[in-house]
């Protein structure tokens, strides 16, 4: 006996239906893709200044390898490092808009870099830096991408870091 076409139509939508499993991951991703924290508008400054320590160059930048949820998922597990952050970031929002009359994440690229020079000794603008780069370098763009750290592999020699002020 033929399948009626409706049965063929179930039986094609249950194929191409995802698992429960693979519905659970899918959901998984995409709430790891969702702030915990930090409202769209704070996102979008922290995306900027994040961007600004360590922005895209011949490799990702630290919005490219998620930084700032890594960073959204740290403060929403610590109400008080949460609230230090917000107050921070509210200030740095106040002074760009009293010095360029803009949001942070609206500001150039050299405007950022104008605002964030005089406070690279703000506790404020360590914390971030300090949060940044720990986030970066333990995303997969950050150890891969720039280091080019594959895991357990044999060196016959590590020359450690190259750049001239380095060496001592």
């Amino acid at each position: 006996m033929q399948p009626t076409r409706r049965e063929v139509l179930v039986t094609i939508a249950a194929l191409t239906a995802p698992s429960p499993a693979q519905a659970l991951q899918d959901q998984a991703l995409q709430d790891q893709a969702q702030p915990a924290l930090f409202t769209p508008a704070e996102l979008e400054s922290v995306k900027a200044l994040v961007d600004a320590i360590i922005p895209r160059t011949d490799t990702p930048g630290a919005s490219d390898a998620g930084v700032p949820l890594t960073i959204d998922r740290r403060l929403a597990i610590s109400p008080q490092l949460a609230e230090r952050f917000r107050v921070g970031l509210q200030a740095l929002e106040a002074d760009a808009l009293t010095r360029f009359g803009a949001a942070f994440s609206a500001l150039t690229p050299q405007q950022r870099i104008d605002l964030l020079q005089p406070r690279s000794d703000d506790p404020f603008f360590r914390m971030v830096k300090g949060m940044t780069v720990d986030a970066y370098y333990t995303s997969k763009e950050g150890l891969a991408e720039e280091l080019g750290w594959h895991g357990n592999t044999y060196l016959p020699e590590f020359k450690g870091c190259t750049h001239p002020e380095h060496q001592r």
